[in-house]
């Protein structure tokens, strides 16, 4: 019987919330916010490790109380505002293959802030991943909610630009929506690379990106009211 792949989910909680101060501890559904991802990702089938990437003390505790792993505190420069995601992958899997000799087949990004998900889901993106062994990376997306085709730059001077072109279709932007191509954005219910793309590529999704489709955006916390429904969602167990 063929050995399981190493699944390795990665749950990223900074200290530092402009919007939603210490955001990550906030009480969701009965418990820490940070809590929903690592409990779904230990609920996970194709999940063999959870650990938590944090740069705060009190997210740590939170995290291990939930059941993560924390072998580490992530580096305060790379726990910053605008760092990226690709430097608290790097660095997780840098100190776990220097430390531990450890590399999984797959890194699974859970991020807190979006705290609505079910396994099932997590698990079947999973398994898509790892049988597509030419993709670099995974997203989850959903039809965009409104076309790029019909956005503007707007320039020094002071007048518009079209944001995009289409070399068939003449002024896309004063056409009916329903020529132009179906387009997708990204939504976080969850990201998966392989590690080969964070070495070799330099990069968190390289140049071949699966697409996963949902049927429905994710509820994203950024603000207060989104934290008032996500809470809703989970405790009166709506998903």
């Amino acid at each position: 019987m063929p050995n399981k792949p190493e699944v390795l989910a990665l749950v990223p909680a900074r200290g530092g919330s402009k919007s939603v101060p210490r955001k990550n501890l906030r009480i969701v559904g009965g418990k820490p916010l940070v809590a929903h991802s690592i409990e779904q990702a230990r609920q996970s089938a194709c999940i063999t490790r959870v650990i938590l990437t944090t740069d705060d003390l009190e997210i740590a505790n939170a995290g291990r109380v939930a059941g993560a792993e924390v072998p580490f505190i992530r580096p305060a420069e790379i726990a910053q505002d605008l760092s990226t995601d690709f430097e608290f992958v790097k660095h997780a899997l840098e100190w776990l293959r220097d430390n531990e000799g450890y590399s999984p087949e797959l890194v699974v990004q859970l991020r807190p802030t979006i705290p609505v998900r079910k396994v099932s889901v997590i698990d079947q993106a999973i398994q898509v991943m790892l049988a597509s062994l030419e993709a670099d990376s995974l997203r989850a997306v959903t039809k965009a909610s409104f076309t790029p085709y019909k956005m503007w730059h707007l320039g020094a001077d002071g007048f518009l630009s079209p944001l995009l072109t289409l070399p068939d279709v003449r002024e896309p932007w004063n056409s009916p929506r329903q020529i132009l191509p179906d387009v997708y954005q990204q939504d976080g219910y969850i990201d998966i690379v392989r590690p080969r793309t964070i070495f070799e590529h330099n990069s968190i999704t390289g140049r071949k990106i699966m697409p996963f489709f949902l049927d429905r955006d994710s509820i994203d916390i950024d603000f207060e009211r989104e934290l008032a429904m996500a809470d809703n969602v989970l405790t009166e167990n709506i998903l």
